[in-house]
């Protein structure tokens, strides 16, 4: 049977159809080896550019292992096929650090060309092995190869410390000029001293001033040297970068805009640092210019950094524009900070620029004004004009400023959006009225007088009840005016009403709140669970929790348990870790994460090998957050659990816990699955970043 398998198989890879070869080689990791291996290579070197594809793929499932890696890395000596040489390296990278020494050996006997392959297998399969090879393969008698071993050392991070710190003392030598008498006399040093300014930026290291210095004078390298100065805080780098905003060059003015938008970054509560770049960009017109110019453009990369430069230059005019990208995701956080640079200086433009705007961009002003007024008086007035805008993207915002600085005067007018069609008005309406209310209870009470508990106002009046309620002045009539608005026609009018007798609180409101349970509209019926659990019913919700079968109540039992009481909701949800709906076992998992008594760690323990894979990720976030030994042997073993996407998340979760690193690289090293093995390479490369 194999061999009739093995020749089905060889068969299929002869076809003159495309689609056929591609999917015999689908089948290659199924057979016997040497054949798998033989036929693996007759489909790398296959003359359609998906069978290459297919067959690379599967190169990570061949097996035996050690000769797969030796057969694939024997054929980058391959001259005459292309193909054949490229989908190797790609084959060799995805099966990893198993191919390192393959790729190690083929350096030490192959010519220029297949020496330059191997390099590009170290590369893309970092090791501290392989990066201690790049670093030799740096000092080759090829330019080619030495270029593409400055490049792959841009890598190291993920090979760890070691070799991040090996890779950036090599990569600066390689910047000097005593490096030269290494290269070949008609290499080009300006080429390796490039790929390695980016291989540094790659590393996130900070280059000395004083290597990166003596590089700006050289036309061919300028320009990766100012990026690589991005977050250099020399002095000197600070003055250069903002001065060479005003390069003649576009090119370079962008490069150090984007590296002194960095460096700025570094230096922001360093008074001193920043009045460097601040004097030389007040002082040049040029460079004033180059700014708006880019802050102007909604694809260039380096907007944040212009807009940010901007607020140091601090000129009322290019308020608008800075104001203009607080609508644009990308950039709006170094927006807002260029304008809390002008403070109250930008009040004032921004309000004549929020008049004629579109409605996104004046929502966006309108949310700004707050923070940067000296008094509230002007800002305030703009704000509630905004509420009488036809448009939510200017409502919404202007409720949410109110619900900060707002008064008893703008309760009447911030009510009236409470019923507003849209969903995100409606919402900030009723967190600006029940904030204002708890902070101005006297003209929120006068409020109340004469609404109906069944009228169109009755929404209205169960939010304020709510939020005096919380603050501490309820009334002897709120209850009875509750219990009468629980009859209200309208879902939303009922839910805030439960909400606002939770708040109240006592044996009536708990009474009012469990005839809810029977409320036709399931939102409601939710409402009145979750305030159970604020009532502390602890014992109904228990009853509950063991009569409810309906996943999605069940779940807001537990939780609803968990706040009336912690001991019972953990007793309730642990033996439904192992239930057979992942609903209730998330439910489950989430109650059991939020108890922290003796002994949820180890029941989150039993859910690490429930069958559905997305209740066991959601088990390992909630170990995740002890940070602590526990949490690091759960996380080890889940990174060797059989289905890749568990191990996929036990790597980005040992990515932010503070000893997860040795558990990261000693699976990477075994790890056979592409996908996990990028994603065990992106926390690494997160690591190195945030140790950096």
């Amino acid at each position: 049977m194999t061999e009739r398998a093995v020749q089905r198989v060889r068969s299929s890879l002869e076809d003159a159809e495309p689609e056929v070869r591609r999917r015999a080689a689908q089948e290659i990791p199924a057979l016997p080896a040497p054949e798998s291996c033989e036929l693996l290579l007759a489909a790398l070197g296959d003359d359609d550019w998906r069978v290459r594809k297919e067959a690379a793929a599967v190169a990570t499932r061949v097996e035996p292992r050690t000769a797969v890696v030796f057969a694939v890395a024997r054929a980058l000596a391959e001259r005459d096929n292309v193909g054949l040489r490229n989908a190797a390296v790609e084959a060799l990278v995805l099966i990893g650090p198993d191919a390192v020494p393959g790729a190690i050996d083929a350096l030490d006997r192959l010519d220029a060309d297949g020496r330059k392959l191997a390099v590009e297998v170290l590369a893309g399969a970092p090791t501290l092995a392989g990066m201690k090879a790049l670093v030799r393969a740096s000092k080759d008698a090829d330019v080619n190869v030495v270029v593409a071993a400055t490049e792959g050392l841009g890598n190291a991070h993920l090979a760890g410390e070691e070799a991040r710190e090996l890779a950036t003392t090599t990569l600066v030598k390689l910047l000097g000029s005593e490096h030269a008498q290494v290269l070949p006399p008609l290499a080009s040093h300006a080429q390796v001293r490039g790929a390695a300014l980016d291989a540094l930026r790659a590393l996130d290291a900070t280059v000395p001033w004083a290597s990166l210095e003596p590089l700006l004078g050289d036309a061919l390298l300028r320009r990766s040297a100012i990026a690589a100065a991005a977050g250099n805080t020399a002095p000197r780098a600070l003055l250069m970068l903002a001065q060479t905003i005003a390069d003649p060059s576009p090119t370079a003015a962008r490069e150090a805009t984007s590296s002194l938008g960095r460096s700025l970054e570094e230096v922001w509560d360093d008074d001193a640092l920043v009045e460097i770049a601040a004097k030389t960009l007040r002082a040049s017109p040029a460079a004033h210019a180059r700014l708006r110019a880019l802050a102007k453009e909604p694809r260039e990369a380096s907007r944040g950094a212009a807009l940010l430069a901007l607020g140091l230059v601090r000129d009322p005019d290019d308020v608008p524009l800075i104001a203009d990208a607080l609508q644009a995701d990308d950039v709006a956080e170094r927006a807002e900070a260029a304008l809390h640079l002008f403070g109250p200086d930008a009040v004032e433009p921004l309000l004549v620029a929020g008049r004629s705007a579109a409605p996104s961009l004046r929502g966006a002003t309108i949310s700004m004004l707050p923070d940067l007024a000296a008094s509230e008086s002007e800002p305030l007035a703009a704000v509630r004009d905004a509420l009488g805008d036809t448009s939510p993207e200017v409502v919404a915002p202007a409720l949410k400023s109110l619900a900060i600085v707002g008064a008893g005067a703008d309760l009447a007018s911030v009510a009236r959006h409470v019923r507003s069609a849209d969903p995100k008005v409606a919402s900030a309406a009723h967190n600006a009225l029940l904030a204002i209310s708890a902070r101005h209870g006297a003209p929120a009470r006068a409020m109340l007088q004469g609404i109906d508990p069944r009228g169109d106002d009755a929404l209205v009046a169960a939010i304020v009840i709510g939020a005096l309620a919380r603050a501490g002045s309820p009334a002897p009539s709120d209850a009875a005016f509750l219990a009468s608005a629980l009859t209200h026609r309208e879902a939303t009018v009922r839910r805030a009403t439960i909400d606002a007798l939770a708040a109240i609180g006592g044996e009536d409101a708990a009474h009012a709140v469990t005839v809810s349970l029977a409320d036709e509209e399931a939102v409601v019926a939710l409402a009145a669970i979750r305030a159970l659990g604020h009532l502390g019913r602890a014992e109904q919700l228990a009853s509950l929790a063991a009569t409810t079968r309906d996943p999605l109540r069940l779940g807001t039992v537990l939780r609803a348990l968990r706040d009336a009481d912690p001991e019972r909701a953990f007793a309730a949800a642990r033996p439904l870790l192992r239930s057979r709906e992942p609903s209730i076992a998330a439910a489950a998992v989430d109650v059991v994460g939020g108890v922290g008594l003796e002994g949820h760690v180890e029941a989150l323990m039993s859910a690490t090998d429930h069958p559905d894979h997305e209740v066991v990720k959601l088990a390992l976030g909630e170990i995740a957050k002890l940070g602590d030994e526990r949490a690091l042997a759960a996380l080890a073993s889940a990174i060797e659990h059989a289905a890749e996407s568990v191990r996929k998340c036990a790597a980005e979760l040992l990515g932010q816990v503070a000893d997860g690193e040795g558990i990261l690289r000693a699976r990477l090293d075994r790890e056979r699955s592409a996908e996990v093995r990028r994603s065990i390479m992106q926390a690494l490369a997160g690591r190195s970043t945030g140790a950096a």
